[in-house]
């Protein structure tokens, strides 16, 4: 039983150790490097966008604010 409350205490000391270690403050100068367009998942965002919002539209999941309409795209 102490073995057992000490690996509990060891395991929670390393995963708070590991919690701390991945929070890190961004300074402003520093978030130029973050904002690289290498850092973005998608070559062409705008494409991506059009692409996406076709798809809601013709599967009925977005559409319908601002009319009175199904979600269709029809409104």
């Amino acid at each position: 039983m102490k073995f057992r409350n000490s690996l509990l205490i060891l395991l929670f000391i390393v995963f708070f150790v590991t919690f701390l270690a991945g929070c890190a403050t961004v300074q402003p100068w520093e978030r130029e490097r973050l904002s690289d367009p290498y850092m973005m998942f998608d070559e062409n965002p705008l494409d991506k966008g059009s692409q996406l919002h076709f798809l809601f539209i013709r599967e009925g999941t977005e559409g319908g604010d601002g009319s009175q309409s199904g979600g269709c795209g029809c409104g």
